[in-house]
């Protein structure tokens, strides 16, 4: 057992969130002794998601000048601002800082080259990310290892700063397995056998799996019974085991999101594929080692692609949602007859404003605004107000198509699905590289932004179950497609591989079944849409569910009624669960099974996704980021419940 002094502090997790609640420990500590456990099982600082072994191929769906760590100004909050480099900033700053030998004259804040300055960057980064780090623009997609080296960076950083505070920093690579109570303390059981008595701990585990649904366990039994089955369960990618798709076979693909993005890189390029510009386009050149991808989704179609704005993206106005007070709103909140309707106004605003401005001639601005305005908040509604504002129909806002793309359509032919799919990715490319000057992105942009909006008005409770259900979810659902896509090179790749037919598009909602030593796919809108294949990848990651994790730590806390999932009201006052850790929101403390507080235990990030929302997003400077409001409070309760 060790048991130390001091007060002691543990974080469980050590990825991003962990390196915050460290930093902000530090930030927000008055002098006492003090002793912090920072505990990761994968690569403290880098976390699992952005461990810094995997290959650079893995991009991150972040722009590099929108990714920090530090608080600025725009963080609500009790605890004290401390400044320090984005993820660009950070990458110029060691950059000329290895070819100068010191600190680069730039119009980089002081406070942020002063940060960077207190703790080199480990010998050798810069020689292993030099072309990367020497092409990065603000408006660039790191990679993900590359950012796993920044949170490494931050790692050190913040251990230097809690040090010269008086706190003293022991990093582990381990695993906690339970925590069980140890007098007034809690003592945290490792993986390895050995048992740290804590007065204080936060879980900020990151993403979780959970135990196997009744689906997943009949694919893993069906695979268990016969070998030449293979089957790559959800998860994160880099994870996968994408090797054991055999070469040049069919594999069916569930799942058109960033999973799949990652996962098609893995299974082309990093088998010795290459995509080769010429004459403008872009061609894939097969290694002859690549599976034959045969990809569904509930939707049937890719996430859009990112806009290529040549800078951040523009700060989208929204003077409907915002035109309520919320805070003064009944709760719980009914998000479909309050809130949706507003978000469609502020998208049609969004598009009018836009074309407004590319196009002055196809628009009575005025007319149009003053039409949304009056109008009822329906997509119908909406598009008839504004109708006549803009006399051609061409350039007219079809919200529904831009948000539900072939819902509803039939489709007599795989071929003429593969065209279409085509035809949908080719136009969102042209929309994507008009930037900010593309009215349907404008639009798309609203919706997709509006996702933190509603968190916020949403969580512990904000909104009832019912929306919860049907259009919060929906919100998520079509904001995460608008918003949360790939690079556009990464949808200028999946054209040159359907060209290749190395990618096969297979149809909306496809059901898969096993029959007779394969699995078969078959999509209800498309007619002749069958295929057999031995491979199923499902590019996803299952949103974590407490009352089925498969975590241990969760597990035991759970078996002795310390943690329990949040609740959301229904319309008829009943209560129904969510899935989300619940906590109290003031402090991060875990809400036990008899609704008391626990003494000791906070959790904090992905677990609480369906409790607090927003838990997803990396922070970005001047957003007044979820995560940094977050890990600042946790921490005053980390050292408040510690030290007391």
């Amino acid at each position: 057992m060790v048991d130390m002094p001091s007060p002691v502090i543990a974080i469980v997790g050590g990825g991003p969130r962990g390196v915050s609640v460290l930093e902000r420990i530090a930030a927000n500590h008055e002098g006492a002794d003090l002793d912090v456990v920072l505990v990761d099982d994968v690569e403290p600082g880098a976390g699992r998601v952005w461990r810094t072994d995997q290959p650079q191929e893995m991009r991150m769906n972040t722009l590099a000048h929108a990714v920090t760590l530090f608080t600025d100004e725009a963080v609500t909050m009790a605890g004290p601002v401390v400044s320090g480099p984005t993820l660009h900033e950070w990458s110029l700053l060691a950059l000329a800082g290895d070819a100068t030998g010191g600190a680069p004259a730039s119009d980089i804040p002081h406070a942020h080259r002063d940060a960077f300055l207190e703790v080199p960057v480990r010998d050798g980064l810069v020689g292993q990310y030099r072309s990367e780090l020497a092409a990065q623009r603000p408006e660039s997609h790191p990679s993900r290892p590359l950012y796993g080296e920044y949170v490494r960076w931050c790692l050190a950083w913040a251990v230097q700063r809690a040090e010269s505070r008086g706190i003293r920093v022991a990093v582990r690579k381990d695993r906690v397995l339970s925590a069980e109570p140890h007098g007034a303390r809690d003592s945290l059981v490792l993986a390895s056998g050995e048992r740290v008595a804590v007065d204080a701990a936060v879980i900020a585990p990151g993403w979780l799996r959970n135990r196997r649904r009744p689906d997943d366990a009949r694919i893993a039994d069906a695979v268990a019974a016969d070998p030449s089955l293979v089957w790559v369960p959800p998860g994160s990618p880099i994870e996968q085991d994408l090797d054991a798709v055999p070469a040049g076979e069919p594999a069916i693909v569930r799942g058109l999101g960033m999973g799949f993005f990652d996962a098609m890189a893995i299974v082309t390029l990093e088998r010795g594929g290459a995509f080769v510009e010429a004459a403008g386009a872009l061609r894939y050149v097969p290694s002859g080692r690549e599976p034959i991808l045969h990809v569904t989704s509930r939707r049937g179609v890719p996430y859009r692609a990112k806009s290529m704005h040549r800078g951040l993206p523009p700060a989208c106005p929204r003077p409907h949602a915002t035109s309520v007070d919320w805070d003064r709103e009944p709760r719980p909140i009914d998000f479909d007859a309050r809130l949706w309707p507003l978000l469609l106004k502020d998208a049609f605003v969004a598009y009018c404003s836009t074309l407004a401005r590319v196009r002055p001639d196809a628009i009575d601005l005025a007319a149009a605004l003053g039409a949304i305005a009056a109008a009822e908040g329906t997509i119908p509604r909406l598009a008839d107000a504004v109708a006549p504002a803009i006399p051609d129909p061409q350039h007219r806002l079809d919200l529904e198509a831009l948000l539900f793309p072939a819902s509803g359509r039939a489709f007599s032919s795989p071929a003429e699905w593969t065209a279409w799919v085509r035809g949908f990715i080719a136009h969102d490319l042209d929309e994507a590289a008009r930037g900010a000057d593309s009215p349907e992105k404008a639009a798309l942009w609203s919706i997709s932004g509006a996702r933190a909006l509603a968190s916020r008005i949403g969580a512990f409770g904000g909104f009832d179950s019912e929306s919860r259900g049907a259009g919060f979810r929906r919100l998520f659902a079509v904001g995460g497609m608008a918003g949360s896509g790939p690079p556009a090179f990464r949808s200028r790749q999946l054209l040159a591989l359907a060209d290749a037919e190395i990618v096969r598009f297979l149809g909306p909602a496809a059901t898969v079944a096993i029959d007779d030593g394969a699995f078969v796919a078959r999509s209800p809108a498309v007619r002749g849409s069958g295929v057999r294949a031995r491979s199923l990848v499902d590019a996803w990651m299952h949103p974590h569910d407490v009352e089925v994790s498969a975590d241990p730590l969760l597990r035991s806390l759970a078996h002795e009624g310390r943690i329990r999932s949040f609740a959301a009201p229904s319309r008829a006052g009943e209560a129904v669960s969510t899935g989300g850790v619940d906590v109290d929101p003031a402090t991060g403390r875990l809400v036990r099974s008899d609704g008391s507080l626990d003494e000791t235990l906070h959790a904090a990030g992905i677990p609480l996704d369906q409790t607090m929302h927003d838990a997803l997003i990396s922070p970005m400077p001047g957003a007044d980021a979820t995560m940094l409001r977050e890990t600042d409070r946790i921490a005053r309760s980390l050292l408040a419940t510690a030290i007391s």
